[in-house]
């Protein structure tokens, strides 16, 4: 437990705090309260990625297992306990309620009750932005080098693997980037039609997708250079699930937009229109499963070949040998 240092469990005390105020009520507004999850989406995606975070990267260390050099993975760390503060922070001065954009102002805050399960995530965000750049400046962090596990197997880039990387880029870029996803009308009874992308009106499938795109690459990244901890099969099968979960979520989110033209939860709009940028995100989704699909089978059918090859006796292949 040497490569622990004091840092790092001062950043599992912040993850703990974290996952605990994800199960509570941030905000009163006008009279109702509003949790971590449905009230400020984007903070909640940050406080449970710097959470789980701060426990894979503590776990890996504690078993020496670590993919990275100490030192960065307490920067990890801390990074992604900094986003996730910035963030709070930002929606504790800003809330979103009554402004879904960015450029709001404080005029959003209006009748806004800060309650106490926000200020918990944001001690435990503080926490662990400490304790993880504390980690990684720290003579535990020095001593711990980095040991990642390599498959015996390496098949090294393909065109399939390429074409996993692109699918992967493209379903976040088109969907939740600066393409329009939905195009609605009459939104919240205004006139007209409003343009809206995929970051800000479906806001947890935008985390996923980024989450399911950079996992993609990381995969694509480590085969290629010939590092992977999966043989070439197995990258193939861990693509096909990235995609599969990207496309599923995507597809959903066009049969079942944020709005509704029938009341209920969702803000009642006249119609909903799914524009080039859903459907190009999700045709990019379905590239990586595809490609990922495509690229396990491949490589099952030689490490097939390559098996029965090893276990076929001597002179078998030889018939009237002696």
């Amino acid at each position: 437990m040497r490569r622990v240092s004091l840092f790092l469990w001062l950043a599992l005390a912040g993850a703990i705090l974290q996952l605990t105020a994800l199960g509570s009520d941030f905000y009163v507004v006008g009279g109702e309260r509003r949790d971590a999850w449905l009230g400020i989406p984007h903070a909640s995606d940050l406080l449970l990625a710097s959470a789980v975070v701060t426990v894979v990267f503590l776990a890996l260390s504690a078993w020496n297992r670590s993919p990275i050099r100490g030192r960065y993975a307490g920067l990890a760390v801390g990074v992604v306990g900094l986003l996730a503060t910035l963030q709070l922070a930002y929606r504790m001065i800003v809330p979103p309620f009554g402004c879904l954009t960015y450029a709001c102002g404080l005029d959003a805050a209006r009748e806004i009750t800060l309650l106490t399960g926000i200020w918990i995530g944001l001690a435990g965000s503080v926490l662990a932005t400490v304790g993880g750049f504390g980690h990684g400046f720290s003579g535990a962090a020095a001593r711990t080098q980095a040991r990642p596990w390599r498959a015996p197997a390496q098949a090294g880039m393909s065109p399939w693997l390429g074409l996993a990387a692109l699918g992967a880029v493209g379903q976040f870029v088109f969907g939740f980037t600066a393409f329009t996803f939905y195009t609605v009308s009459g939104f919240a009874g205004q006139a007209g039609t409003a343009a809206w992308g995929g970051w800000l009106s479906i806001p947890h499938t935008g985390s996923l997708v980024l989450l399911m795109s950079a996992a993609t690459l990381l995969v694509v990244f480590t085969a290629a250079r010939e590092r992977s901890p999966l043989s070439p099969a197995a990258v193939g099968a861990a693509i096909a699930v990235l995609g599969f979960i990207a496309a599923s979520r995507i597809l959903f989110r066009i049969l079942e937009p944020p709005f509704s033209a029938a009341g209920g939860e969702s803000t009642q709009v006249g119609s909903v229109a799914i524009e080039w940028g859903g459907w190009l995100s999700l045709a990019s989704a379905a590239l990586v499963l595809t490609a990922g699909i495509v690229h396990a089978a491949l490589h099952r059918k030689e490490e097939q070949v390559d098996t029965r090859a090893r276990e076929e006796p001597p002179g078998a292949a030889m018939p009237g040998g002696t």
